[in-house]
């Protein structure tokens, strides 16, 4: 072989012997499984990458690791700005609609509740039985913006790790972001958060068996990653979710509940929350086009090939899968046994 597989024309399928293609690191089969080769869009710089997709467990995942992945995150990639400063009118009113959100009636909460609609942030800190002070873990969080939302929300007790960031960040508002990985940190904590961080992870079963370390019993992990399903069908490669090679695993709920399982949690809840970027990414990489291109809705979006009616069918199209249980992101909410 000379590193390229020799692709069915009819299929778009690799035609490789089961001999050549990696075990899943999930679940360990190989028979069956189809590699696939992605190429990398984010950037437009379409180096390709094999991925395999295992016919055991659902599993999407790089066939192997690049030793140069780091240059493959431009600055820009992650949000590291430590932005999220916000007025005392605003931090007011995050804190009276959330408030309201968690089942506290609140009459002020209550009608920027009726405007504005519940805060996912509220739906998910339910979901996961997350307090104003219960004590918080954010994994691969960057420069923390989204605990600096929490904080805004009322949440005290709020830490973060991401072994990417130049230097540990304390900030004003008592968040505290170390420059670290999840494995060296001790502790205990009420919730352990992957926000769309653990599709990023070379050895997703230790970070939730370090994730179970650091917990109180029957207390939560929240995983929110993107998933398997409709958008994988109908785009395949050209799916933006596959970001290659950014993305080392794309799960299924099977893979999902296998790792769970061999980490000690049983999932208790499953919430999509897909949106239009599914469509919008990938009909932009199935015409060539990178997410950072100059004819990128993400970039121009008044200058997009795409009409304002379209992103509209785009967004409802995403709501039908998400309650369909189809979409292309979801959260998974783990119970630590």
């Amino acid at each position: 072989m000379n590193g390229t597989p020799e692709m069915d024309s009819n299929e778009g399928r690799p035609m490789i012997a089961d001999g050549d293609i990696p075990a899943c690191r999930v679940c360990g089969n190989v028979q069956g499984n189809a590699v696939h080769v992605a190429r990398e869009m984010m950037f437009g710089l379409r180096d390709e990458f094999r991925y395999v997709e295992c016919a055991g467990c659902g599993l999407l995942q790089i066939a192997g690791i690049p030793k140069d992945l780091g240059r493959y995150y431009a600055d820009g990639y992650y949000s590291y700005g430590q932005d999220g400063e916000g007025g005392w009118l605003r931090n007011f009113m995050k804190r009276r609609r959330f408030a309201h959100a968690s089942g506290s009636f609140d009459p002020i909460g209550w009608a920027l509740t009726r405007k504005y609609g519940v805060p996912a942030m509220a739906d998910w800190a339910r979901r996961a039985r997350i307090g104003r002070n219960d004590a918080v873990l954010d994994v691969g969080c960057g420069s923390g913006l989204l605990l600096r939302q929490m904080r805004d929300a009322g949440f005290t007790n709020l830490t973060g790790v991401d072994p990417y960031i130049e230097a540990d960040i304390a900030y004003d508002d008592g968040v505290r972001v170390y420059r670290r990985a999840i494995e060296d940190l001790e502790g205990r904590f009420d919730a352990v958060m992957f926000h769309h961080s653990f599709e990023h992870m070379a050895d997703p079963l230790a970070m939730l068996r370090h994730a179970s370390r650091l917990l109180a019993p029957g207390r939560f992990a929240l995983i929110r990653i993107p998933v398997m399903g409709y958008a994988w069908r109908t785009y395949g490669v050209d799916w933006v979710q596959v970001d290659a090679p950014r993305h080392l695993f794309i799960h299924s709920v099977r893979s999902m509940e296998m790792l769970a399982r061999d980490a000690g949690f049983t999932i208790t809840d499953i919430v999509y929350d897909s949106g239009a970027f599914q469509f919008i990414g990938s009909e932009q990489y199935r015409r060539d086009i990178p997410f950072t291109d100059s004819r990128s809705w993400f970039i121009n979006p008044d200058q997009s090939i795409f009409s304002p009616a379209e992103i509209a069918a785009f967004a409802a199209k995403a709501d039908e899968l998400n309650r369909a249980g189809d979409g292309d992101a979801a959260g998974f909410y783990l119970r630590k046994n």
